[in-house]
Order: C-alpha cells, then structure tokens, then sequence
C-alpha cells in the first residue's frame, strides 16, 4: 500500500511540473538616452568662417592633411559620436574638383544605405552653397556636407558614430546630432 501511495505521488506531482513553460526571453533593447537642451557657443577664430555648435559637444582642433589649418573635429562624447570637418581654401582652383571628391566620399556610404536624402543649400546673399546627405540605415557615416562660396572657400563635414551603426539604437542621437548640425549650417557664415 505505501509502494502505490508513493508512487501515485510521485505521478501527481511529476504530471503538475509539466505545465507548459511561460517564459518567454526579453527582447534586446538600448539604453535610454536624454539629450540636454539646444544651447550654442559661437566659433569665430583664425579661419576665414564663422557658426555656432551645440554647448553638449567639444570643439577640437585637428592638423590637417599636407599641413592644411582649419580642420577641426566636433565631438559629442556622451552620444560617442564625432563630425569631422575639412576646409580648403580653392582660391584659384577649380570647385567642381572638390564637389566631386565630395560627392563620392559621401556615395561610398551608399551600398550599406536602406535610403538617402540629398538636401542643396543655397543662399546667394550669404554667398553659402553645398549639399546636404543624409544616409538612412545602419551606415558608417549618417550625414555627410560641404558647404562653399564657389570661389574662396570650401568645407566639408562628415558624421561619425564611434560605435557599430545599428539605425534602430542610434536614432535619437543622429536626430539630435542632425538638429545640431542644422544649426552650424544655417548659422556658418564666411568672413
């Protein structure tokens, strides 16, 4: 008689462990991000340019390429993010040679794009031109332009994020990012 209580037991107790499992695994998610208010410092130095950059991002000098000066990187370090930015004085030289390096830096983003935008700028009385991509997708670079006054004066930006491009964890800071970098662009002005 114990052996059968035992044993019917043991089956009630095995047969009410199997209920099926509810588990199911969370999803991967990111990490929420709070970004501060627009606010911007002005930028008027030694370069032959003015704008305005947002107050959460840091102003660094870079040495340029074969000696050039005015070359300077924005950094946002909370977003980990940089823009790099190259100027060139083109005064004598022809700015169709450097629309169309700039053109093609910008188009190697391309092939990892799900889209993109090209956005001109043109402002006659500012003497302000150039083009705007912006790169939807997991690319390297989100948002890439050049600005020029046609004659004197080309500079061109290029937006980094210094982790691997996932769209879907990078979007807030891009939008916030491109929001800044609107800013500098409407506000960049040549002296």
């Amino acid at each position: 008689m114990k052996n059968k209580l035992l044993l019917l037991l043991i089956l009630v107790f095995s047969m009410s462990a199997c209920e099926e499992d509810s588990y199911f695994p969370k999803p991967v998610g990111y990490s929420r991000m709070d970004f501060p208010e627009h606010n911007y410092n002005r930028y008027s130095d030694d370069c032959p340019f003015e704008f305005e950059f947002g107050k959460s991002s840091n102003y660094v000098p870079v040495e340029g390429k074969n000696g050039a000066t005015c070359w300077f990187n924005i950094e946002y370090p909370k977003q980990k993010a940089k823009v790099h930015f190259s100027y060139i004085d083109i005064s004598n030289k022809s700015v169709d040679v450097f629309i169309k390096d700039a053109r093609k830096l910008a188009m190697e983003h391309l092939t990892k794009a799900d889209d993109f935008e090209e956005n001109l700028v043109i402002d006659d009385s500012a003497k302000m031109y150039g083009v705007i991509y912006d790169f939807k997708g997991s690319t390297a670079s989100n948002m890439q332009f050049f600005l020029t006054d046609s004659v004197n004066h080309f500079i061109r930006g290029a937006l980094y994020f210094e982790v691997t491009p996932k769209a879907d964890s990078l979007a807030p800071a891009e939008k916030f990012i491109e929001e800044e970098l609107a800013h500098l662009i409407h506000t960049f002005t040549w002296k």
